[in-house]
Order: C-alpha cells, then sequence, then structure tokens
C-alpha cells in the first residue's frame, strides 16, 4: 500500500501543478499577454500527458491491490480504503480527499477561463460591429450577388 500511497501522493502534485497553470493562464487572459499564454497552454499540456499517464499508473496500482485485498465488485480505491487498517487508511484517505479537491478546483478555474474568453470573444464581436457601421460598403451580398452595382453590358438590352 506504500507505493499506491507514494503514486497517489505524485499525483496530487501534479494536479497541484495543474491548478498553478490554470491560474496562471487566468493571469495571462486578463493582462492579454498571449506570448504567456502559448507557453501556459504548452505547460498546460504537458502536465496534463503527465496525470493522465499517472491515472493509468493509478489504475493498475488499484487494480493489484484490489487482487491482494480480494475486493470483490467493481475495484475502486474507496473499496481499497474501506478494506485497510487505520494508519493506511487513513494516509490513503487524506490523499483521496486532496486529489477530489484538486480535481474540483481545476474544474472551477477552468470554467472561469472559459467565462473570460467568452467574454473576450463578445467583445471583439462588438468592437468588430462598431466598426462595421463606419466601413463602407461592399460591393457583393453575403450570397455573392451583387448589390448596388450593375455589372457591364445590363442595359445593352434596353438601347442604351
Amino acid at each position: 500500500m506504500n507505493e499506491l500511497a507514494e503514486h497517489l501522493a505524485l499525483e496530487a502534485s501534479a494536479y497541484r501543478d495543474l491548478v498553478g497553470l490554470l491560474q496562471k493562464e487566468t493571469r495571462d487572459l486578463v493582462e492579454r499577454d498571449y506570448k504567456a499564454l502559448y507557453d501556459t497552454v504548452d505547460s498546460k499540456g504537458q502536465v496534463v500527458g503527465r496525470i493522465e499517464a499517472l491515472g493509468k499508473k493509478r489504475a493498475a496500482l488499484i487494480a493489484k491491490a484490489a487482487g491482494d485485498l480480494s475486493v470483490g465488485g467493481e475495484a475502486n480505491l474507496s473499496a481499497i480504503i474501506a478494506r485497510l487498517e487505520s494508519p493506511v487508511r487513513g494516509e490513503l484517505a487524506r490523499l483521496q480527499e486532496t486529489i477530489l479537491a484538486l480535481i474540483e478546483s481545476v474544474r472551477e478555474i477552468n470554467s472561469l477561463n472559459t467565462l473570460v474568453v467568452k467574454g473576450s470573444l463578445e467583445n471583439i464581436g462588438k468592437t468588430l460591429g462598431f466598426l462595421g457601421g463606419f466601413m463602407p460598403g461592399t460591393t457583393y451580398k453575403r450570397g455573392g450577388t451583387i448589390e448596388g452595382a450593375s455589372p457591364k453590358g445590363l442595359r445593352l438590352s434596353e438601347g442604351a
């Protein structure tokens, strides 16, 4: 169970790194520091890849621990914790709570970042709409038809 506890500690550390990067991403979005934002997104991708790899290893460790403890049914961390003795049980339960809290933080910060991006897109749309009122009219409509202009030769049949 020590190996599982050590692994969960590594996973918690990776989630802490992700929370920090998401907070930095929020700052970069608000400050409109796009160079830093690209760097942050790149780092975030690396951390997410690390978390994915840790998740696969955790699944293998949980399956092994479930086999060792003869856990029937669906093998999950909660079922393993329920079968353990007090000192190890407390440590694993604490790590599980920490990881779940960090995952919730990731969701909240990600939602905030989504709102910041949507707000920026709305501002861009309003700015383009405002500027569109001062721009000269176009010759072509959206469908490609000509608006307010006479193509050459249109009046030839009128005897012009």
